[in-house]
């Protein structure tokens, strides 16, 4: 194995066997494979890659895809049905909760049983025991048996045991996501300072974002195979907006209802117009966009309401308006009179793939009564400026003021800059 390679992979199978009644295990074995009485299921199929010293790697894919079971061969949890595993470096991984933990044990005692089996003496342990406690942050619980534990306790203490224990290798399988914010927030920071220290770390986590601010490198697993292993930005980018486009049928995705209404009263049709005729729908940080929304009334309408809402693949809603909010009245409208509402705003959001969703209602005095209502009508992509790279999800109007301070006579000058 070569020297700056921490993990190496070459032509990796899993497959298991079903077997539909405990006896035809029995069966199978006495067959001597002549008759087979499972079927089988292949989780990994020739998957082959490497990971340097010092890389940060991120693991994405739908659930299903492979991607558990391939960090349970690395880690040597599973053995392979056939291909190569080789690793370079003491792995400490935190996987599905409460793995590797004794529930009859307390906190403590586990913190203990962990270090023992990553090879370290009990007085090495009680050198970092207060520290790893203090991570962890479960107060009284560290004399508590385990099985006491909520899931957020639990991968409290495992991940400040992983973290603690000085690894070559950290590997992540989703468990964070039950923690709180603050947990998380210190996850963050705690793996940020790892890759400074030029340790490897291997992510797997649903959180895109998070997969492409912490990893250089990204790999996307599909019915287990290895679809793509290239940089994060790119890796995910494709993702998501094939997570967008395509059902996992591969069927496109249309305009879809967000609840079930009589069809009866469903009076307005909306037509989605290209956004400034721009085929590609790419838009860079602070480059106008216009969105115009079509309607036809079927029957009057005495006040009706454009709205939009515009979503990241999380479907959360980050940006949106109606026309009511904006001062635009339409109506009283005529059965078939029909019109369009144009939204024109600068992009200020940051880089990822976006949807947008419409909404038309007609406000009453004291009612709100919705006519029609398309979820991720259409798609449209946000990049950051070349080399400007933004943090902020959004990024608002604001006024700056520069204040210079010369060096001479200690003279303020004030020097607005837009």
């Amino acid at each position: 194995m070569i020297e700056d390679i921490a993990i190496s992979v070459r032509n990796l199978t899993k497959t298991y066997r079903f077997f539909g009644h405990p006896g035809d295990r029995v069966k199978q074995f006495f067959s001597l494979g002549l008759k087979q009485y499972h079927r089988e299921f292949t989780a990994l199929k020739d998957v082959s890659f490497d990971i340097k010293k010092g890389e940060t790697v991120g693991i994405i894919g739908r659930n299903g895809s492979g991607k558990s079971t391939l960090l349970q061969l690395i880690c040597g949890i599973l053995k392979p049905t056939s291909g190569i595993v080789q690793v370079n470096g003491r792995i400490s991984a935190l996987l599905e909760l409460g793995a590797g933990f004794n529930p009859e044990f307390t906190g403590r005692e586990n913190v203990y049983f962990q270090g023992a089996l990553m090879g370290f003496s009990k007085e090495q342990i009680h050198e970092r025991f207060d520290e790893i406690a203090a991570f962890a942050d479960i107060g009284e619980f560290i004399d508590q048996p385990v099985r006491t534990y909520s899931s957020g306790m639990f991968v409290r203490l495992a991940f400040a045991v992983s973290a603690h224990v000085d690894p070559d290798i950290l590997i992540v399988d989703e468990a964070l996501s039950v923690g709180d914010a603050t947990f998380q927030h210190k996850c963050m920071q705690r793996m940020e300072k790892m890759i400074g220290e030029r340790r490897n770390l291997i992510i797997v986590s649903h959180d895109i974002n998070a997969i492409k601010s912490l990893c250089q490198r990204t790999l996307l697993l599909h019915q287990g195979i290895l679809l793509a292993n290239d940089s994060s930005g790119k890796v995910c980018d494709d993702y998501l907006r094939t997570a967008l486009t395509q059902q996992s049928s591969g069927t496109p995705l249309g305009p879809t209802k967000a609840s079930d209404q009589d069809c009866s009263r469903d009076i307005v049709a909306i037509d989605f117009v290209e956004i400034d005729s721009n085929p590609a729908r790419v838009y860079c940080f602070g480059e106008d966009i216009c969105l115009r929304i079509g309607y036809k009334a079927h029957e009057a309408v005495n006040n009706l309401v454009v709205s939009f809402y515009i979503k990241n693949i999380q479907q959360l809603e980050v940006l949106g308006t109606n026309s009511a909010y904006e001062g635009i009245a339409i109506g009283p409208l005529v059965p078939e009179e029909n019109g369009c509402v144009e939204f024109r705003f600068k992009n200020s959001l940051r880089n990822g793939t976006y949807s947008v969703t419409a909404i038309l209602s007609d406000r009453e005095v004291h009612t709100l009564h919705f006519y029609d209502w398309l979820d991720n009508a259409c798609y449209f992509e946000s990049q950051d400026p070349p080399n400007q790279p933004r943090w902020a999800f959004t990024c608002p109007d604001v006024s700056v003021n520069l204040t210079v301070l010369k060096s001479t006579n200690s003279e303020i000058q004030h020097k607005p800059t837009q």
